[in-house]
């Protein structure tokens, strides 16, 4: 077995040739290719050549850090129903009318006091989502959906096949691009015209190239931070608009509701980031409600990596077996819950789930971690020692069994 001692694994080389999901590399980037999801997880076995593998891994390091509590066997099964979940969502994008199950419940105020004072209705990638613009449109409630460029002409699509051009003209409905520099202008104008702004508080855009720097916060989610845009309460705060939150969710039997939670109002005599700090975190603290319960429910796990802002590490909770009569052999088994492995495009990497570091590896070393994993063959610690992997035990990516 070749020596790897001067691999990029080494761990005094962790800090210098590590890769982070966060930095937004395009060999790391995960591919929203689940929108045709339409298969049972039951007959789906997670192995590492499974095109969900790497998704799947990502997703349950956010598990790991933001829901502690969920038991790592809980991971595979909340993710195959966020697929299904999210293939639900598409499929009703393209129903022609709101379904007659749909449950609304306004917390403290009516549909009637949004016509009458339209304001930002703050949502997220959640449940149903796109129940919220069909809903505001059946009602006759003027909006205005804030797009990233990139799914400007998808949704532009969406209406055109959703809604005659009558019913487009009657709401006055228009799409304004959250990466344009003018987008504040827009949506101020949109707003004194009588008409809501619709915002997806979780998307990874800003109101405007110029605003991005300033409109990115962190804010307590769940066990850990979350790096998330603030152009909603931005918006509530220079136009005095109050925000509506809402969050879509699916009750049993997955039955899609919608819960219009009560107005922020914006606050003058409060400083402009101590009101936007406090209304961004009032407005996750909604989705963190629903998110604790239902897992799978929040589309954005897909994603979460990328906006993650680890600051309260969770240590390794792993404790070895001491079964005496295989103590001889000490055979070791591979540490699915503190990492993973990845073949993307020809490389090769490790995965420390904890804060979602990669770590390049050599093709060999894949090949043993895949067969280590697979217990395709008995690895013991003293035949890992003698072939130059104790670093594989030493930072507990084996465990000893």
């Amino acid at each position: 077995m070749r020596d790897y001692r001067n691999s990029v694994y080494r761990p005094a080389a962790f800090a210098r040739r590590a890769k982070s999901l966060k930095m937004g590399n395009t060999l790391i980037n995960i591919k929203n290719h689940s929108l045709n999801f339409a298969i049972s997880h039951k007959g789906i076995s997670l192995e590492p050549t499974n095109p969900f593998w790497y998704k799947f891994q990502v997703v349950s390091a956010s598990f790991r850090n933001f829901l502690p509590s969920l038991e790592y066997g809980e991971h595979e099964s909340n993710f195959f129903k966020l697929l299904t979940n999210q293939q639900q969502s598409y499929f009703e994008q393209s129903l022609q009318d709101v379904p007659k199950n749909l449950k609304v419940r306004f917390h403290g105020y009516t549909l009637q006091d949004i016509k009458a004072r339209p304001g930002v209705i703050a949502t997220f990638h959640s449940g149903s989502f796109r129940m919220i613009g069909h809903y505001l449109a059946k009602n006759d409630v003027p909006f205005a959906l804030v797009v990233s460029k990139n799914g400007m002409q998808k949704e532009n699509e969406l209406v055109n096949m959703k809604y005659d051009s009558q019913k487009i003209e009657h709401l006055g409905f228009n799409l304004i691009n959250a990466n344009d520099k003018n987008s504040l202008l827009r949506i101020n104008r949109e707003l004194r015209d009588g008409k809501n702004i619709l915002v997806y508080v979780d998307g990874n855009t800003g109101t405007g190239d110029d605003l991005t720097s300033r409109n990115l916060i962190s804010i307590p989610f769940l066990n850990q931070h979350v790096k998330v845009r603030a152009g909603a309460a931005f918006i509530s705060y220079l136009s005095k608009s109050p925000i509506y939150p809402v969050v879509s969710t699916r009750q049993w039997k997955r039955v899609p509701c919608l819960d219009f939670f009560s107005p922020i109002l914006p606050n003058k005599e409060l400083n402009r980031q101590i009101f936007i700090e406090q209304a961004v975190s009032r407005i996750y603290k909604y989705l963190e409600k629903a998110v604790s319960k239902r897992p799978w429910q929040w589309e954005t796990w897909l994603h979460l990596h990328a906006h993650a802002d680890i600051v309260n590490p969770i240590a390794e909770q792993i404790s070895e077996s001491v079964n005496t009569e295989r103590k001889k052999k000490r055979l070791v088994r591979f540490n699915e819950e503190d990492y993973s492995f990845f073949n993307i495009t020809g490389e090769y990497f490790l995965f420390r789930k904890r804060d979602y570091q990669c770590f390049g590896i050599e093709r060999w070393l894949y090949r043993r971690l895949e067969q280590i994993y697979r217990k395709d063959y008995p690895f013991t610690v003293p035949l890992l020692q003698r072939n130059h992997m104790k670093d594989l035990i030493t930072n507990r990516v084996v465990l000893e069994i």
